[in-house]
């Protein structure tokens, strides 16, 4: 579906007739780009490899943190030279080795830095890039002037993404559009269709939980 298409899909469905519109163009659009980003925070629908700005990191002699793409749910993958980096924490490292930050070399691991950042372990000797596979929202949001573009997700996905641009419209403070029951049912409905939304402590504290322990003993 078209950014068009979806204009007029809502308006059918919440019978919003001219001239007397209820919600406007650009409040619909925003409606739906808000969709997209939620779709794809719940679900992971945008996987990518292959964009440079979003999937490079260059790095530098002696500098172990980076900035991410503000983009980036989720880091599926991350390779330097062909090799697999794991991802660890600090709290791992910290059990690991007393040290590990003063440390350089060929990085052989990574850290999610909270959202926003990695950190490479070691700090590295040498300049090189690092390429990651990724799970992102959509580089540019739709807009009302380009009405003929589309979201970046599968078409598959876009008549689900409906329920959510209606929630949205009936959360308006306006007391022609306000309904907070049913805009709930859109809310669940949506949630149907693409998941929970990840709740950020419990990301977080699985980043930081370490490694876990194998026991070696017989049988």
């Amino acid at each position: 579906m078209t950014l068009a298409e979806f204009i007029a899909e809502f308006r059918r469905v919440r019978d919003d007739t001219k001239p007397d519109y209820l919600w406007s163009d650009e409040e619909i659009t925003s409606y739906l780009n808000d969709a997209v980003n939620e779709a794809c925070e719940r679900a992971l629908l945008i996987e990518d490899r292959t964009t440079a700005d979003v999937c490079t990191v260059s790095l530098s002699i002696g500098e172990p943190n980076y900035p991410i793409h503000d983009s980036i749910i989720k880091i599926k993958r991350v390779t330097l030279g062909g090799a697999r980096l794991p991802e660890t924490s600090v709290e791992a490292m910290d059990e690991e080795e007393t040290f590990w930050e003063n440390r350089s070399g060929k990085p052989t691991r990574f850290i999610r830095d909270g959202e926003t950042s990695i950190r490479v372990v070691p700090t590295p000797v040498e300049a090189a890039d690092l390429s990651m596979t990724v799970y992102r929202t959509p580089l540019e949001p739709l807009v009302v002037d380009r009405p003929d573009e589309s979201p970046e997700i599968k078409s598959i996905y876009h008549y689900r993404l409906l329920p959510w641009v209606y929630r949205c419209a009936l959360l308006k403070q306006d007391a022609e559009t306000l309904d907070k029951d049913r805009a709930l049912e859109q809310e669940n409905l949506f949630t149907f269709n693409f998941g929970v939304r990840p709740d950020a402590n419990v990301q977080r504290k699985h980043r930081d939980r370490n490694p876990p322990l194998v026991s070696m003993g017989s049988w």
